[in-house]
């Protein structure tokens, strides 16, 4: 067995050995490929937002593959994602055709893993191996799950700070602003977040020339929430209408903050229930164990269960 040890490791010793020597090899070809990078990139990117760093690395090596994938992605699939990149704030950062070579690259890199693994453990057999790769789709998709989860965060922190941006609008408008002014103080305001950057790209394509009723509409299409589409439709029945826009606002302040107030006493109602489970898995049992075993003690000491 001591003989047959080194052997049986020699296969899977000398794979690694192989990928550690190509690794240090290629690593200064593949830092200089990130750190220079060509002129259609470097256009493309000076008009971008800054990108998570997976993206921007996967860029630069991929290039060319994300260009025959954006020539050859799908319309309803390219309309789709770019309605998941808009929610979650990243459609100036990244386009669809990287969603997909990013998705590609994760399952791709998950299934390479996974058959080392099993090769190193000598467990390369079908019935193994099928199951395993199984966690490849996932992979896939685990890159617009992470996008989803992205927009539903996005949408937490616009809905905190929406009833304190209606409350300054309102607040500057009784004070003699008009409502173009009023906006941009109440911009001013808001703390760094998706608030405020909507915000300000509404304020810039106003002042670049779209009207305020269109940038309104490009803002509940961007964010695709209740409440900043009952916003738009409120100021835009209030323009149409001639109405008080002051009065209509601060109804929707009002409104917002009551629906905040419900959700919060929606979810402290919950929280008994969700820790139900916990209790009973975890502490329960313990204090049950703790109880317990001195009770055991005593009466096996005692000869209790030998009788």
């Amino acid at each position: 067995m001591s003989e047959s040890a080194p052997l049986e490791w020699s296969i899977p010793a000398a794979v690694f050995a192989g990928i550690a020597v190509a690794s240090v090899v290629c690593l200064p070809f593949l830092l200089r490929r990130l750190l220079l990078v060509n002129s259609g990139s470097q256009l493309t990117d000076g008009l971008r937002d800054r990108a998570p760093w997976p993206f921007r690395v996967s860029r630069n090596l991929t290039l060319e593959l994300i260009r025959y994938v954006d020539r050859h992605l799908g319309a309803r699939r390219r309309a789709s994602l770019m309605r998941r990149l808009q929610v979650a704030g990243l459609h100036y950062a990244v386009t669809p055709a990287e969603i997909v070579v990013m998705g590609s690259l994760t399952s791709t890199a998950t299934a390479i893993v996974l058959v080392m693994a099993l090769w190193a453990h000598e467990l390369l057999r079908p019935g193994v191996l099928l199951p395993t790769l199984l966690l490849v789709p996932i992979a896939y998709v685990y890159v617009e799950l992470w996008l989803c989860d992205a927009g539903a965060r996005r949408k937490r922190l616009i809905d905190r700070d929406f009833p304190f941006f209606l409350d300054v609008v309102v607040l500057s408008m009784k004070a003699g602003l008009a409502f173009p002014g009023a906006m941009e103080q109440a911009t001013s305001q808001l703390p760094d977040g998706p608030m405020r950057q909507e915000m300000q790209r509404l304020l810039r394509d106003v002042r670049t020339g779209t009207g305020r009723g269109e940038a309104l509409q490009q803002l509940a299409q961007r964010v695709r929430m209740a409440s900043i589409s009952n916003f738009v439709a409120v100021v835009a029945q209030a323009d149409e209408s001639g109405g008080s826009l002051t009065r209509v606002l601060y109804e929707q302040a009002r409104q917002r903050r009551r629906e905040r107030f419900q959700r919060a006493e929606k979810l402290a109602n919950q929280a008994p229930v969700k820790l139900l489970f916990p209790l009973v898995a975890f502490l329960f049992p313990v204090t049950f164990i703790i109880i317990g075993f001195p009770l055991y003690e005593q009466l096996a000491g005692s000869g209790f269960f030998a009788r």
